[in-house]
């Protein structure tokens, strides 16, 4: 798994060289790589798909003016994390939204290949679930939706947050324990 991490970053950084001098393809490559995680991260701060893309189409007109800027410290997704994380958090601020929003990402919502009864049993909890995440502020969903749907290390998810891996540690215990007050009553009752 960290081979694959390291040729990953390797590609990526390829694939920055050869946008930096004027590669099109190159940059719908990174559009293909990075699309659905940039999307799921704003959607953990927008909370509507209309808004989601939006972001994401800001966050990736943002990295092409910006391309230049990344000095290959860090890992390049990283980079467009933070930039994603920024974009959001902007977001957030200049909209004000008083109505609740009811989606959340299907891409991990539950299939269809069990029984009826668990399917409409997974169904009810993953919509339970849904409607917890909703409650947590931008910040906390944000670390939930980044290590859990898309299993990112403490390390990871400290640099898109802009935080010390203690905060990041801190931030989830909280949404955790915040989401387990929430739901553990409901899924006792099933």
């Amino acid at each position: 798994m960290a081979s694959g991490r390291v040729m990953l970053e390797d590609s990526d950084r390829a694939l920055i060289e050869e946008i930096r001098v004027g590669s099109h393809n190159a940059f719908e490559e990174v559009m293909r790589r990075y699309e659905r995680l940039v999307y799921v991260t704003s959607f953990a701060y927008a909370g509507s798909r209309e808004d989601a893309l939006d972001i994401t189409q800001n966050v990736f007109v943002k990295v092409y003016e910006r391309i230049g800027s990344f000095r290959g410290t860090g890992t390049f997704k990283a980079w467009l994390l933070r930039i994603t994380h920024n974009e959001s958090l902007n977001w957030v601020r200049g909209h004000s939204r008083n109505g609740d929003h009811d989606e959340l990402t299907q891409a991990n919502a539950p299939g269809s290949e069990a029984g009826q009864e668990a399917d409409l049993l997974q169904r009810e909890r993953w919509h339970r679930l849904r409607k917890a995440l909703l409650h947590l502020n931008p910040k906390q969903r944000q670390a939930v939706t980044l290590r859990y749907f898309e299993r990112m290390s403490i390390s990871e998810i400290a640099s898109v947050l802009g935080c010390t891996e203690g905060t990041a540690k801190n931030i989830l215990f909280r949404s955790l324990r915040k989401l387990r007050h929430q739901l553990v009553p409901h899924w006792r009752e099933s």
